[in-house]
């Protein structure tokens, strides 16, 4: 099956330019050929379509190979370019071949054409992959320098197989060493890592190495000018097919910043722990009235989290003062239910299981009330009016309950 390849054939000579069509069909070849032999017949082929190969005679009347090559060469064109004449120069082929004609060819031993135009065909395609390639790393370097300079992270990446590394300028600003400080080598970077945390920092590397563990670790760096800093370093290793680690490469970030507000932030939520800690005591207030007697006055509503914050600071208090009566002063506390109820009931029941006796006072009427109307059970708990009479029923010692209203 005959392969297309269109040609511009920059030919005087018809009965030539016959014989060259014949010798492309010999070949195999399905030619479409364009024929010209002036500059402004080759200006208009050049504009018109384009060419697999172009076949040039040497000499005309009015054209020659140098000027069509340059016309070529101008316009930027990849182009297979072979000299097709009846007698040429050493001189003058070794100076067309130096401005870029890939090959040269006698009319008469035209059966080196076909095999001329596959080497050269080849030979510029693999010229063009290779200036692709070139074109292709060359943006990469230089979209590779942009992201370095323009990178807030200092970028660094480690030869494992022969222990060199490279670290960029804002790696070695980030570490804050002077220069010679940091040579290209792993172990020059830990030895930059603060001594508490060097032996961590190296875990986590063979970690990473060894085990693929992600490596992503923070450490402090004291600077030579005596800075703390801390830093975040991430990375990321290549392994080879038998599994041992080659290249790793990967940042470097200063979290100074971020470290100084999370200990902002601790500190400003401890200052809230210690003020919320102090309101809880506010709210629910421990009074030592007498020798060996302690009153919790309880004020507003009592619920589940409230009754378990009393007993938790009325039980401490008992441990703390070694007391022997404790008093539920009951007197600011409103919106007495069945459930209040319960949690006075397990309160004085929690106080007297260590030992304390318990009494509640100031149950004022209409609390009372509704005690009475809801069904709660306080026979068991010493109830009388008033702080002032739990004090003196607390002087009389251990005796009969007395129960008042």
């Amino acid at each position: 099956m005959s392969t297309p390849l269109r040609v511009l054939l920059v030919e005087d000579s018809e009965q030539d330019a016959r014989l060259i069509l014949r010798e492309l069909k010999r070949g195999s070849y399905d030619p479409s050929l364009e024929r010209v032999h002036t500059p402004e017949g080759m200006t208009e082929a050049l504009s018109g379509q384009a060419y697999d190969v172009v076949l040039c005679d040497h000499s005309m009347p009015r054209f020659d190979s140098l000027a069509a090559l340059r016309m070529i060469k101008e316009r930027g064109l990849e182009l297979p370019f072979i000299i097709v004449s009846g007698s040429i120069g050493e001189t003058i082929v070794a100076e067309v071949m130096r401005s870029g004609a890939n090959d040269y060819v006698l009319k008469s031993e035209l059966r080196r054409l076909v095999p001329a135009i596959e080497r050269s065909r080849r030979d510029v395609a693999e010229r063009g992959e290779r200036r692709r390639a070139e074109i292709a790393l060359k943006e990469s370097e230089e979209r590779f320098a942009l992201a370095v300079q323009g990178s807030r992270d200092g970028l660094w990446d480690w030869n494992l197989a022969t222990g060199d590394a490279y670290y960029s300028e804002r790696f070695k600003d980030i570490l804050g060493c002077e220069d010679g400080a940091l040579i290209d080598s792993t172990e020059s970077f830990l030895r930059l890592v603060h001594d508490e945390d060097r032996d961590r920092v190296a875990a986590a590397l063979r970690g990473h190495l060894e085990r693929r563990e992600p490596y992503d670790v923070e450490f402090r760096r004291r600077t030579d000018a005596g800075e703390l800093r801390w830093i975040c370093s991430r990375g990321q290793a290549l392994w080879d097919e038998q599994g041992k680690a080659t290249r790793m490469a990967g940042s470097l970030s200063d979290i100074t910043a971020r470290k100084r507000a999370e200990a902002v932030l601790r500190d400003k939520l401890d200052i809230i722990e210690r003020q919320q800690e102090a309101i809880r005591q506010l709210s629910t207030p421990i009074i030592e009235v007498w020798d060996g007697v302690i009153t919790m006055p309880v004020f507003g509503a009592v619920d589940e989290r409230r009754a378990e914050q009393m007993m938790d600071v009325l039980l401490q208090a008992i441990v703390r003062t070694g007391c022997r009566s404790a008093i539920i002063d009951l007197t600011g506390a409103d919106g007495i239910d069945h459930r209040t109820g319960d949690h006075i009931m397990r309160l004085v029941h929690a106080v007297e299981l260590v030992g304390v006796r318990g009494i509640v006072v100031g149950i004022r009427p209409e609390v009372a009330q509704t005690i009475v109307s809801i069904g709660v059970d306080l026979s068991r708990i010493i109830t009388l009016a008033n702080l002032r009479d739990a004090l003196v029923h607390c002087m009389k010692g251990p005796g009969r309950r007395e129960r008042r209203r």
